[in-house]
């Protein structure tokens, strides 16, 4: 009997298979830090920087990261309220 049930589920899998989410799947915005805050996914939601600068990330490839003052500093990215949640 378990031999049974463990051969259709067996052929299930095989036949119905399982869908993956990709990591683009729902994306709303890919920002990499590549010298700037531009959205690279293509929604267009490209970052607007105040006060923030450029500086190398933890590896140390220079103008990969942002470096905040920890009081005004940010990056305004325009998604509304509730997109990301």
């Amino acid at each position: 009997m378990k031999t049974r049930v463990f051969a259709v589920c067996v052929v299930v899998f095989l036949f119905c298979g399982i869908t993956h989410a990709g990591l683009s799947d729902g994306l709303v915005a890919y920002y990499p830090f590549n010298g700037n805050a531009n959205d690279e996914s293509g929604n267009g939601n490209n970052g607007i920087v105040h006060g923030a600068t450029l500086t190398a990330d933890r590896s140390g490839n220079a103008n990969s990261a942002y470096s905040f003052n920890g009081i005004d500093n940010y990056i305004d990215t325009n998604i509304p309220t509730g997109v990301c949640t």
